[in-house]
C-alpha cells in the first residue's frame, strides 16, 4: 500500500469518526429532549389531578358545613388563616375546603418511572374582576397556585424546569 492509500485510509476513517460522533450527540440530545418532555408531561398530569381534587372541595370551611348562601364574604376564613384548619387535616385526603392547599407541599413517586416530583401549593383571595390580582381583603374568588418539579433523578445540569399552574374558584349558591 502506498503512502497516499494510506493517507486516504486515515482520511476515510476521520471522516467516520467526525460523522458517528455528530450522529450520537444529536441522538443523545434528542435523548434529552424526550426526557424533558415526559417530566412536563408528568409534572402536568400530577398537578391536574390535585387541581382536580381542589376543584371537588367546599369552596371554604364555612361552605363546607352549611348550606345557607353567605351575602357577606367576611364572613369567610380570614387571609392570614388559610390553610388546614387543623392538625387533623395534614394530607391531601383529610382536606375538606380549597383553601386547605395553601402553604402545602407534596412529593409523589410516579409508579413505573422512579421518578419523583414535588408540588407545593398557594391559595390567596383574588379581585373578582381580574383573578390575577392577589386580594388582600376576603372576596368570593379565590386562586391555587402550584410548582411541580422533579426531585429524583436530579436533573442534569444546574437548571430545573418547574411546571406553573392556577386554579380560580369562585363561590356561588343557588337556591
Amino acid at each position: 500500500m502506498s503512502s497516499n492509500h494510506t493517507m486516504l485510509t486515515i482520511g476515510a476513517f476521520i471522516i467516520l469518526t467526525t460523522t458517528l460522533q455528530n450522529f450520537y450527540q444529536v441522538l443523545g440530545t434528542t435523548g434529552d429532549d424526550i426526557s424533558d418532555a415526559q417530566d412536563m408531561i408528568l409534572a402536568t398530569t400530577l398537578t391536574t389531578s390535585y387541581l382536580e381534587i381542589a376543584q371537588g372541595m367546599a369552596f371554604d370551611e364555612v361552605t363546607d358545613t352549611s348550606s345557607v348562601a353567605l351575602g357577606n364574604a367576611w364572613a369567610l376564613t380570614p387571609t392570614l388563616s388559610l390553610g388546614h384548619e387543623d392538625a387533623a387535616e395534614d394530607t391531601l385526603t383529610r382536606f375538606n375546603d380549597f383553601d386547605d392547599f395553601n402553604r402545602y407541599s407534596i412529593e409523589r413517586e410516579v409508579p413505573g418511572t422512579g421518578r419523583r416530583y414535588r408540588t407545593e401549593f398557594q391559595v390567596w383571595y383574588v379581585d373578582p374582576a381580574n383573578v390575577n390580582t392577589v386580594s388582600a381583603a376576603r372576596t368570593f374568588v379565590k386562586r391555587i397556585d402550584t410548582r411541580t418539579w422533579r426531585t429524583f433523578p436530579p436533573p442534569a445540569g444546574t437548571v430545573r424546569d418547574t411546571l406553573h399552574m392556577s386554579l380560580a374558584m369562585g363561590y356561588f349558591h343557588f337556591d
